[in-house]
């Protein structure tokens, strides 16, 4: 639209804004969801990672300790206590979080492994863009997974 100088162009702006907020407020959005589950999932890999890292260098008495009971194999609870403590920020933030460690593909503290395995499970509900990813994904739940395997050095 073309002014002569001393003539005010009212309303061109609004116009142009009432265009081009709803681009930006979805492209804010979508930046902050993306971040999120960023951060969650590198919260969870470093999780795991830390765990089978005290897995893989515990000694081999500890690896040979079972668990009293129903209870866990006490070098697989620090394990997981590790783990646990890691995520303790983001937990409030998701729907449940899983980890789950195995020592050779069972359960740790009956022999020495050749392998140790941390798996961290984080199962969030997305509540931001839950309307387009119910849409395009066909539900709001997301789990993340993230899976750590090492060579146990104590062999």
């Amino acid at each position: 639209m073309k002014t002569r100088p001393g003539q005010r162009a009212s309303g061109s702006v609004a116009v142009e804004m009432a265009i081009l907020l709803p681009f930006f407020v979805l492209l804010l959005a979508a930046s902050l969801f993306f971040s999120r589950i960023y951060m969650f999932y590198s919260a969870g890999q470093k999780a795991a990672h830390d765990a089978a890292r005290f897995l893989s260098t515990a000694t081999q008495a500890e690896m040979r300790t079972p668990g009293g009971g129903f209870n866990e194999a006490r070098v697989a609870a620090l394990a997981r206590w590790i783990a646990q403590e890691e995520l303790l920020e983001i937990v409030d933030l998701t729907d449940g979080i899983l980890i789950t460690i195995l020592c050779d593909n069972s359960t740790c503290g009956d022999a020495v492994p050749n392998t140790v395995q941390v798996t961290v499970r984080i199962s969030l509900h997305d509540n931001l863009l839950g309307s387009l990813t119910s849409t395009y994904l066909g539900s709001t739940n997301m789990t993340m997974v993230s899976n750590v395997t090492l060579r146990y050095v104590g062999r």
